[in-house]
C-alpha cells in the first residue's frame, strides 16, 4: 500500500470512527444547566475541528489542516477544564449572551490553555494530565508554527507534506476525539459507556495512534 493509499484509508476509517462517536453521543443524557451547555458545546467544537482537519486534508489544504489539530486540542482542554475545574461564575460568564461587556468578562475570567492544564494536573482525575501533557510536549511547538506561519508552515508549504505526516496527525486527532468523548461519557455519569469508548481502540486501532 502506498503512503497516499494509507492516508486515504485512515481518513475513511476516521470517518467511521467519528460516526460511531456521534451515535454514542446521541445516547447520552445531560441537564440543561449552564455547565452542561458549556461542556457539550466545547465537545462539539473540538469534534468540528477534527472534522475540518480531515476535510482540509482531502482538499490538500494541508497547512490549514495542520492548524486544526491545535484548535481541537485547545477545545478539548477547555471542555475538560469546564467539566472538572471551572467555577459556576466562570461558566456563567462563558455562557452569557454575547455582547461587548460579556465578551470582556469572559476574557478576564477564563485562563489560558497552560493554566487550565496546570489546574487539571492539580485537581483533575488521576492520569488525565499525563495524556494531555504528553501531547502538548510532543506537538505544541510545531503546531504553533503552523498556526503562526512559522518555519514548519513555510518549509512544508514550499516543499510538500509527506502523506505519512498526515496519517500521524489524523490518528492523533482521533486520539483526542476519543479522550474527549470518554470525558463526556463520564460527565453524563455513564461509566459503562466511558469504558466502551475507551475500548474502541480494538475496533479502530488502524486509525488511532496506539502507544
Amino acid at each position: 500500500m502506498s503512503d497516499v493509499d494509507e492516508l486515504n484509508n485512515v481518513i475513511v476509517r476516521s470517518e467511521e470512527f467519528e460516526s460511531e462517536l456521534a451515535n454514542i453521543f446521541q445516547s447520552m443524557t445531560f441537564g440543561i444547566d449552564n455547565k452542561s451547555i458549556a461542556v457539550i458545546t466545547t465537545y462539539q467544537i473540538a469534534q468540528e475541528h477534527a472534522l475540518a482537519l480531515r476535510e482540509l486534508t482531502k482538499l490538500r489544504l494541508l497547512t490549514s489542516g495542520m492548524s486544526m489539530l491545535r484548535l481541537q486540542y485547545e477545545a478539548m482542554v477547555r471542555e475538560l477544564w469546564l467539566m472538572y475545574i471551572a467555577s459556576d461564575t466562570a461558566i456563567d460568564k462563558l455562557t452569557a449572551p454575547l455582547n461587548v461587556n460579556t465578551e470582556q468578562a469572559a476574557s478576564n475570567s477564563i485562563p489560558s490553555c497552560t493554566v487550565m492544564l496546570q489546574d487539571l494536573e492539580k485537581k483533575g482525575p488521576a492520569g488525565l494530565h499525563k495524556h494531555l501533557d504528553a501531547f502538548k510536549g510532543a506537538s505544541w511547538k510545531a503546531l504553533n508554527s503552523y498556526v503562526h506561519s512559522g518555519i514548519h508552515a513555510i518549509s512544508r508549504h514550499r516543499n510538500g507534506y509527506p502523506a505519512q505526516l498526515f496519517c500521524g496527525v489524523i490518528r492523533q486527532s482521533n486520539n483526542l476525539a476519543q479522550l474527549s468523548a470518554i470525558g463526556l461519557a463520564e460527565y453524563s455519569q455513564n461509566k459503562l459507556l466511558a469504558q466502551h469508548i475507551a475500548l474502541l481502540y480494538k475496533k479502530y486501532g488502524d486509525c488511532l495512534q496506539l502507544e
